[in-house]
């Protein structure tokens, strides 16, 4: 349980993110997709969605167990995904003119993984993952043209995830 310091009788967004020492913008992700387990909310006012202290506070500590855990290694369906989510970002940013909506869009869809490939083992995958996700460390791209080098570069580690990735994975079926 959430240590009695901190117990809240309510939680927001902001809060579930402090208690988490995590970004909004990613705890408002989870929610969106229901991922990571976390709950509904109790309620929802005008400022957004609302949790009791009760409904929340044990989803607050599972996550922060999961967290402080030995580093896991990195799922082969996770680097892949990665890698997915950063190729849609590399190309939108080739398309002239860039379409900033969806390529905001993309940017918070593919930071999404930062966390969790942050927290994995330090595995030649994990290393090879966090490279191809390493230009969405810097919280505002700033000048696109000089993102998306950063971004094209680092994409040269996605050989090695697909190869890294592809030792895990079942045979696919060539027959077909």
């Amino acid at each position: 349980m959430v240590a009695r310091a901190e117990r809240k009788a309510f939680y927001g967004i902001a809060e579930i993110a402090d208690a988490l020492g995590l970004n909004r913008q990613l705890v408002t992700a989870w929610r969106r997709r229901r991922s990571h387990g976390i709950p509904d909310p109790d309620g929802e006012l005008s400022s957004g969605p609302i949790w009791r202290g009760t409904t929340i506070e044990p989803w607050i500590e599972v996550v922060r167990s999961q967290r402080d855990s030995p580093a896991q290694p990195i799922s082969p369906e996770f680097a892949l995904k990665a890698g997915r989510r950063m190729l849609r970002v590399a190309a939108l940013l080739l398309e002239e003119p860039i379409r900033l909506k969806l390529l905001s869009q993309s940017l918070a869809e593919a930071r999404e993984l930062l966390p969790i490939a942050e927290d994995a083992a330090d595995d030649p995958l994990g290393r090879a993952v966090r490279a191809v996700l390493s230009p969405l460390r810097a919280p505002d791209p700033g000048n696109l043209h000089r993102f998306r080098r950063k971004v094209l570069a680092e994409l040269t580690q996605l050989e090695t995830v697909v190869d890294l990735a592809a030792e895990s994975l079942p045979e696919a079926d060539s027959a077909g």
